[in-house]
């Protein structure tokens, strides 16, 4: 079949959820063309994933879209704890990472209005997402692929591209057709969500715990006076019966002897949680992303950021090598650092998860007894101490998610740090400073679609003059001023040196003086050199 422009791209991108936008998005910073189709009619249109943690911020600053995101969703104030409807504990969690990222807090921002935000930034960029397209299948040859889609009015369309990403959920049709599994488990014991008013006595910035011996449920403000609740049922409530919304709304506030009367219901659902993983998430040009490549449960409300941080990371890849400025093999650093990124934090949550949903009776006595009195005295410890406080934030929030560094670490350079410096794999730590007489911080200085390079001296030395030209490196000369001290001491500089920062702001190289050996090493390693993006949008 022959193809016409339209059907040509470099990427196609099958799921247009959180992941599938934000893979798009990432693709429109850096010029590169792709399609995004979904078999869906619109967007979300509910609560969904709910919490956007701090380092998915720090990606929508990127983007501009912070503030928005912010402005429509709920910053929360404080966790409470109840038991039997009576507050056992609670903690402030407002601006709970100070000092760690310029996001320092849990927002509540509905799916629907996440997907918003990103669809208008495509929009702005003239992009679309074309719906109602079904994928069917798709096959490979010499590294270009042609995939077959259902069109809106049943037609068939091949659409060629160089890379294929499915972003397209958990049962995933791109990562059923290349025959990947998909194990792990399924939680036997149902749950619901929903969303709606209610008539309660709950802080209207507080997320609220209640637990019993019978059940388990969450309470989450949103915009407009609305709530989001997740729950478990209790035992009494059997499998073989039928699980309604009246079954929720009669027995909500008698299962946690609440006051809480819901109200408006605007959505409602019961499923069974999963916790899967595939043993690949890539096959030739083809890759998996967001859901299709992993499934937690909702507790600490890791998935939908782990799917944003998935393009993230593989987006800025895919258009280096497309445009010819680094070699195929930095693709395979995708794998390496993703793949099963969220199994740590998931051995904590299933834990979590088992006790919340379990209705065993040594269960629901465990609930009663000791996880009531270890709640008691962890929050006050939560309260009191910063470090605890701190480590919490950095957990929950992603900002902790590190890699082994792709190109190796060269040591004689690494013994010139102080051990608790931020290593390469890391992301690299947010610092406020001076720069040019200008409040800045140390990711506001970076570029989204460049490799940025800190020199820390007090003028440039022609030898990083010439390799930032040949590498077409954004260079940013921190000069040792008492402006700049801040940032010298979070990095561990104490006379000269430099890192190296990638497009998604993690550290891929750092060195003590400024010796280029290493640097020259580390980027010949994918690339010989740099082509200059005249489309740069941060040239």
């Amino acid at each position: 079949m022959e193809l016409s422009p339209h059907n040509t791209t470099e990427v196609l991108i099958v799921g247009a959820g959180p992941t599938g936008l934000m893979m798009a998005c990432q693709l429109a910073v850096h010029h590169v063309s792709f399609r995004i189709i979904d078999k869906n009619s619109s967007p979300s249109q509910n609560s969904g994933a709910l919490i956007v943690q701090a380092r998915t911020l720090e990606i929508f600053e990127q983007l501009g879209i912070a503030s928005d995101a912010i402005k429509e969703g709920t910053i929360a104030d404080r966790i409470e704890i109840l038991y039997n409807g009576k507050k056992i504990a609670g903690t402030s969690i407002k601006d709970i990472g100070r000092e760690l990222s310029q996001f320092p807090f849990l927002l509540m921002l509905e799916q629907s209005q996440t997907e918003k935000l990103l669809l208008k930034f495509l929009k702005a960029r003239g992009c679309y997402v074309e719906r109602n397209v079904q994928f069917r299948k798709f096959a490979e040859h010499k590294n270009r692929i042609t995939t077959e889609v259902i069109m809106p009015d049943g037609s068939r369309q091949t659409i060629a591209s160089n890379y294929l990403i499915g972003a397209d959920g958990s049962k995933s049709a791109v990562r059923n057709f290349l025959n990947i599994p998909f194990n792990g488990k399924a939680y036997s014991r149902p749950i619901f969500i929903l969303d709606g008013r209610a008539i309660s006595d709950f802080g209207s910035g507080v997320i609220t715990f209640a637990f019993s011996r019978k059940s388990v449920a969450g309470f989450f403000p949103l915009k407009d006076q609305r709530w989001r609740v997740d729950g478990s049922f209790p035992g009494k409530v059997k499998k073989s019966e039928t699980l309604t919304l009246e079954t929720v709304t009669k027995g909500l506030q008698h299962w946690n002897n609440l006051n809480f009367k819901l109200q408006d219901i605007e959505w409602f659902s019961v499923s069974h949680s999963q916790q899967k993983y595939p043993p690949t998430i890539r096959i030739g040009n083809c890759f998996l992303a967001g859901d299709s490549a992993h499934v937690n449960t909702p507790v600490g409300a890791q998935g939908m950021n782990t799917g944003l941080q998935d393009a993230h990371n593989l987006a800025w890849k895919l258009a280096f090598v497309l445009k010819q400025n680094a070699k195929p093999e930095l693709l395979d650093s995708y794998s390496t650092e993703r793949l099963g990124i969220s199994k740590g934090f998931a051995r904590y949550a299933d834990a979590v998860f088992r006790v919340a949903t379990n209705t065993t009776n040594a269960v629901s006595i465990f609930r009663t007894f000791i996880l009531k009195m270890f709640l008691k005295r962890i929050f006050p410890k939560l309260e009191k101490k910063e470090k605890l406080r701190l480590k919490f934030f950095k957990s929950i929030s992603q900002i902790d998610i590190h890699y082994k560094p792709a190109f190796g670490i060269y040591e004689e350079s690494e013994k010139l740090f102080l051990h608790r410096t931020p290593k390469p794999g890391y992301r690299l730590p947010y610092v406020d400073f001076m720069y040019d007489n200008k409040n800045t911080n140390s990711h506001q200085i970076l570029p989204a679609t460049r490799f940025t390079l800190l020199v820390f001296a007090k003028e440039l030395t022609s030898e990083i003059k010439s390799i930032s030209e040949k590498y077409n490196l954004a260079v940013v000369l921190l000069k040792p001023r008492p402006e700049t001290n801040s940032i010298y001491t979070s990095l561990g500089i104490t006379n000269t040196g430099y890192y190296l920062i990638r497009p998604d702001m993690y550290i891929g190289l750092r060195s003590a003086t400024l010796k280029i050996e290493n640097l020259n090493m580390y980027l010949q390693q994918w690339s010989e050199s740099i082509k200059p993006d005249t489309n740069n949008l941060n040239s």
